[in-house]
């Protein structure tokens, strides 16, 4: 048991290796705008080692390893030719929409019928809008960081409460991984890339899909969990004192304000599951 808790390890200690190295072979300016790549290849070894999932798409958890690479590629790609807002919109969407009409219809197959479009759609919807409040605050240090690791604590939480301990793996697992560039970006000042916003919050994305498709009982919770990414609104409403000491602090807050709804989740999540049972 202490062998598999020291697995989880691997992707928190890996990231800031693997971010350091990419900066330091990349140069200053090239290496530093793609060292957000580490996250997503350090989850993903993570994710192998302590899940095991089988190669093939066959379901939606093996989907994941397959979305986390395509998505970070397209990421990685976005951060080497620095692209504009316009670009990440347009990755940004197409992403969702693969993802989210393979997720749905277990195919990428080109639709025969009108049936699964609405829902595809309000998914993508809904997809679209969490990576887009990621690349909003994008530029303000830890904080896309900070929602993305609370997001995965939540839906961890989630899934131990409906005993889905492969989902509860996946999803801490990714918020290791993500917590582990805080570190490097802030000794470095290193971006929070594409490769983190699309890669990162794309495999978030599919983690939760793999909640709500398994456990039915957990979709009135996650409609909570969305609030996690408007906390930084009420961070910065909160008056801190102005000194240095106010940049340890603001992190602090904002993942408290960001556990708020995270803990009513979980706790709606209880409450649902019990009376089911009942």
């Amino acid at each position: 048991m202490a062998k598999s808790a020291l697995l989880y390890l691997v992707p928190l200690l890996l990231t800031p290796v693997l971010a350091g190295a990419v900066r330091l072979l990349g140069g200053p300016e090239r290496g530093a705008r793609v060292a957000g790549m580490a996250v997503v290849p350090a989850f993903a070894l993570g994710w192998v080692l302590i899940v095991r999932p089988a190669w093939a798409p066959v379901d939606d958890i093996s989907r994941i390893g397959h979305i986390a690479l395509g998505t970070t590629l397209l990421g990685l790609l976005l951060d080497l030719i620095a692209a504009g807002r316009f670009w990440r919109a347009v990755g940004a969407a197409g992403t969702v929409l693969v993802c989210a009409w393979g997720s749905y219809t277990d195919t990428l197959a080109l639709p025969t019928a009108a049936a699964p479009l609405l829902p595809v759609a309000l998914l993508a919807a809904v997809a679209f809008v969490i990576l887009a409040r990621l690349d909003a605050v994008r530029g303000e240090g830890a904080t896309p960081l900070i929602l993305m690791a609370m997001a995965g604590f939540g839906i961890f939480f989630m899934a131990r409460v409906v005993g889905d301990t492969t989902v509860a793996a996946s999803a801490l697992i990714l918020a290791l991984a993500v917590l582990g560039f805080v570190l490097p970006q802030a000794i470095a000042s290193l971006p929070v890339g594409n490769s983190i916003i699309l890669g990162g919050g794309s495999v978030l994305l599919a983690v939760t899909w793999a909640l709500a498709h398994n456990h039915p009982q957990t979709r009135l919770a996650l409609l909570l969990v969305p609030m996690i990414f408007f906390a930084e609104g009420t961070a910065k409403r909160v008056p801190l004192p102005e000194a240095r000491i106010s940049g340890v602090l603001y992190p602090l807050l904002l993942a408290v304000l960001a556990g708020l709804p995270l803990v009513l989740a979980v706790l709606v999540t209880y409450a649902t599951v019990n009376s089911a049972i009942e």
